[in-house]
């Protein structure tokens, strides 16, 4: 299945679940990132060919970038809810 079709379905998943405004936002804005980053430095477009790998140097990556740390645990839990 392409992430692009599952992300649709997860944020409907999260609107019927009454997720605030500021929360579907943020992990919009997050989980796009990560699609982002999947397929331009991953090569990855389908959610089950995403791996382990692939998620941890996602996380490296926001690392190198400058993320805080506690901005990087509240990223992984986002990406962690998602999956």
């Amino acid at each position: 299945m392409h992430f692009e079709d599952v992300l649709s379905e997860y944020f409907y998943h999260c609107q019927a679940k009454g997720f605030s405004p500021k929360t579907l936002k943020n992990n919009y804005q997050e989980l796009n990132q990560l699609k982002h980053y999947l397929v331009e430095k991953r090569s990855v477009i389908e959610l089950e060919s995403v791996s382990d790998h692939d998620l941890k140097t996602y996380i490296r990556y926001k690392q190198q970038v400058g993320l805080r740390p506690q901005s990087i645990v509240s990223m992984f839990k986002m990406v962690k809810a998602f999956f």
